[in-house]
């Protein structure tokens, strides 16, 4: 038989029985929509990590000094005094491991411009701070060297700071009051959001000699950003700085670390193995999905092999090869699928976009979303659609022709 008139009695024979044919295509459609919104799912979490290690930065550690349980307020604490200007000076010095690192002063304050005010967290840093972190500059200038070596009152603020201040209008020129101190803004930062938990938007940058003595009135670090040479590094340059840092702090060997050291690269890639579990949830409710989609199309094939005994029969008993019959058959469960398929893959995106639009759940509509779940229908047709075919092919043409 040409393929053809194959393909023509097949799309006959479905067109006839519209409701066996549409309880077909909506099993396997519910089947691939599932899929293609898992598969979805699965991707945008995986880009979102992603996205998460480059506004982070890439190859971090960060010395902490400890937080101390305020005695005054129990339940309290404010940051321990044990990291120093010379601890961070003599890590970038002493570890071979180390490719940059910006020391941090911090402490949260209000920013008041007119009768605007905002809560902010002030950081006084470094010129490198901007590379370790992977802020990009929407206007003016990151601070640098002559700053921090002239104890200058600048700033560069976030894109939150600028909205809440100056209604999104680019402020470079304009003073910002901290604690009733001016400071002139020489740059915007570009939109971070919620990184590691922190909102990157609300900083303000100012130099960290001027956060010291003019500013903040302290002589310790919050914490120090490390960017070691490459990933390989950074567990023996970890090692290294707490080794350092031990040493200048004079503590016994029987005494722990009055400092806390934590490689931030190391928790987004244990959050992206957190994403592998997900993966695998994914395949599995896949596999469910593609077991429950060929189901039905086996169960609906069954039905119309059975009501279409004398037709066999006829055919058979005309000439018609086997063969042919079972190539019928298995194209009408192809086509039927195929169907469904694209159904379902409609359907599966238009469940990202929703979905997306209504939950703060990232979904990607990715390439593995659109040719998985094709190749799973077809898989569909050829795994659950032989079966059916292979007994319609099987029968005996003069029982098929008595049967009723």
């Amino acid at each position: 038989m040409k393929w053809s008139r194959n393909l023509k009695l097949s799309t006959r024979a479905l067109s006839g029985s519209w409701t066996r044919t549409a309880l077909s295509v909506s099993g396997v459609a519910v089947g691939i929509a599932s899929v293609v919104m898992l598969i979805g799912a699965g991707a945008g979490a995986e880009r979102a990590l992603l996205e998460a290690l480059d506004d982070l930065g890439h190859n971090l550690l960060v010395v902490r000094a400890p937080n101390t349980e305020n005695s005054a307020l129990r339940g309290t604490s404010r940051a321990g005094t044990t990291l120093t200007v010379a601890d961070w000076e003599a890590s970038a010095r002493e570890v071979p491991g180390v490719l940059r690192t910006a020391p941090v002063a911090e402490r949260p304050l209000l920013a008041r411009v007119g009768g605007r005010t905002v809560s902010v967290r002030v950081h006084g840093t470094t010129a490198e701070f901007a590379q370790i972190r992977n802020f990009q500059l929407a206007a003016g200038r990151f601070i640098d060297g002559d700053d921090l070596l002239n104890t200058r009152r600048v700033a560069v603020v976030g894109a939150l700071v600028v909205e809440e201040l100056y209604h999104g209008e680019i402020p470079l020129g304009e003073l910002v009051l901290l604690s009733g101190i001016p400071f002139r803004i020489i740059g915007v930062t570009k939109k971070k959001g919620v990184v590691d938990g922190a909102n990157e938007d609300e900083l303000v940058i100012i130099p960290l000699p001027t956060a010291l003595r003019r500013l903040l009135s302290v002589e310790s670090l919050n914490r120090i950003w490390v960017q070691t040479v490459s990933e390989d590094a950074t567990a023996a340059t970890r090692s290294e700085i707490a080794t350092l840092i031990r040493r200048r702090h004079a503590i016994p060997t029987d005494r722990p670390d009055d400092f806390g050291i934590q490689d931030q690269t190391a928790m987004v890639r244990s959050r992206q193995q957190a994403g592998g579990s997900l993966s695998r949830l994914v395949t599995g409710l896949s596999a469910l999905a593609f077991g429950l989609g060929g189901v039905g199309l086996l169960a609906v094939s069954l039905l119309s092999v059975r009501e279409r005994y004398s037709e066999i029969g006829l055919r058979l008993a005309v000439g018609a090869l086997p063969r042919d019959i079972l190539l019928q058959f298995l194209t009408e469960a192809v086509l039927t699928s195929a169907l469904g398929g694209a159904v379902g893959l409609a359907a599966g995106a238009g469940g990202i976009i929703i979905g997306t639009f209504l939950t703060s759940w990232p979904m990607v509509l990715s390439w593995q979303a659109v040719v998985y779940p094709l190749l799973i229908s077809v898989a569909i047709a050829v795994v659950f659609g032989a079966y059916p075919a292979l007994r319609a092919a099987r029968l005996d043409p003069i029982l098929a022709l008595n049967s009723k």
